[in-house]
């Protein structure tokens, strides 16, 4: 069975043959469908000086055929291999899944007399893989916390793959200035490689969506889950029973119990179905924006790529006080109450359409932009065993 996976995988190469530079094996948790994410922006940049194959996490249930296909210039996917079902939450079937992986990518590189320069894992449960690859080095990069996306039970089991990622890994990169704290001791301490954005796609100069004109302004926007993990619903809330004259825009998939406090509110809407290449598009008509994220939680970690996507549409941006934002506090204005937070909007979209301000807050995005990273990872990179 593994040898007709492999035979199916190395039939799908095709120009990969005729570049020279090193590969680099991405292990995501997030498959490259999902293409909005800090893993495919990293990914891209790593096309400057590699070939990238981008492999997807593994499901709930076995996969045992699957191909390389590129997808850009530079950059192959293929679906992850598994085994066996189940192996998200039992260790012994994730070590037997990854070993099943490693062998019918490492066919697909003999194959070829090649083999990877580097492993990058984003995944902590793709750990395993780190001693079955012949990688000159490996690269752990702590995007999240992924421990804090499970049940309560599962936890420790991710909890230890975390672990190993880290311990497996040459260089550990953190997303947020906040994560090294949450992650095992570690020496040297992990690097810090903020989220970024992609000014181009997120300029103020583009179309609006047209079906935003029949609501009533104005318009604060905000972008990404509605949940009970991250999202403060209840401070979203408060400010809205208090300013029924703003129209509150939610854009991004939203849970039952994170739309619950906010279910009856005429000025609060809920936008599910948009594309990331559409957001935007939407973003354009807001008057300003918000990053309503509860702080001191499990996720108050996390550095908002979003932060930076508003500051390129040149939007005023109000948010809690999450530790990461904070060094952003002269351009990003932080509340961590409902009072404080209807203030700071306030003070928003009365000096939002400053174009000197607007000006001010595309410049900071474009220093932070994702092109500006590559060049960071880039540098890290060289300095890694070949």
């Amino acid at each position: 069975m593994a040898e007709r996976s492999a035979r199916r995988v190395a039939a799908s190469v095709g120009s990969a043959a005729t570049d020279d530079r090193d590969w680099v094996v991405v292990f995501s948790g997030t498959p490259w469908a999902n293409g909005a994410h800090r893993q495919h922006a990293l990914a891209r940049e790593l096309t400057v000086d590699h070939r990238v194959l981008f492999v997807d996490p593994t499901g709930h249930l076995p996969r045992w055929r699957t191909r390389v296909r590129q997808v850009a210039d530079g950059l192959w996917q293929c679906a992850g291999p598994a085994l066996l079902p189940l192996g998200r939450h039992l260790p012994p079937v994730n070590r037997a899944n990854r070993w099943f992986a490693a062998l019918l990518l490492g066919r697909w590189f003999r194959r070829r007399a090649e083999s990877p320069r580097l492993l990058w894992l984003d995944e902590d449960l793709a750990a395993p893989v780190a001693g079955q690859l012949d990688a000159a080095a490996v690269v752990y990069d702590a995007t999240d916390l992924d421990w804090t996306f499970t049940r309560r039970w599962n936890r420790r089991h991710l909890r230890r793959a975390l672990r190993s990622a880290v311990g497996a890994a040459d260089l550990v990169l953190a997303s947020s200035s906040a994560l090294p704290e949450r992650m095992p001791a570690l020496e040297p301490a992990p690097v810090v490689l903020a989220n970024g954005c992609d000014p181009e796609h997120f300029s103020p100069d583009g179309p609006v969506a047209p079906w935003l004109a029949g609501l009533r302004r104005p318009l604060i926007g905000y972008s990404g889950a509605v949940d009970t993990r991250a999202f403060d619903a209840d401070l979203v809330a408060e400010v809205a029973r208090a300013h029924p004259e703003w129209t509150f825009l939610l854009i991004g998939p939203s849970t039952r119990a994170g739309r619950a406090p906010l279910a009856r509110l005429s000025n609060v809407e809920f936008v599910d179905a948009v594309g990331f290449a559409d957001v935007p598009a939407v973003l354009r008509a807001c008057d300003a924006t918000i990053i309503p994220y509860r702080v001191g939680g499990l996720v108050d970690y996390v550095h908002p790529k979003k932060c930076y996507e508003y500051l390129a549409l040149g939007k005023p941006v109000v948010a809690t006080p999450l530790p990461a934002l904070r060094p952003l506090a002269d351009i990003v204005t932080l509340a961590g109450d409902p009072r404080s937070f209807a203030a700071a909007l306030s003070v928003a979209l009365d000096g939002g359409g400053c174009v000197e301000q607007a000006t001010r807050r595309r410049a900071v995005a474009a220093r932070n932009s994702w092109s500006t990273r590559g060049v960071q990872l880039r540098s890290l990179l060289a300095g890694l065993p070949r």
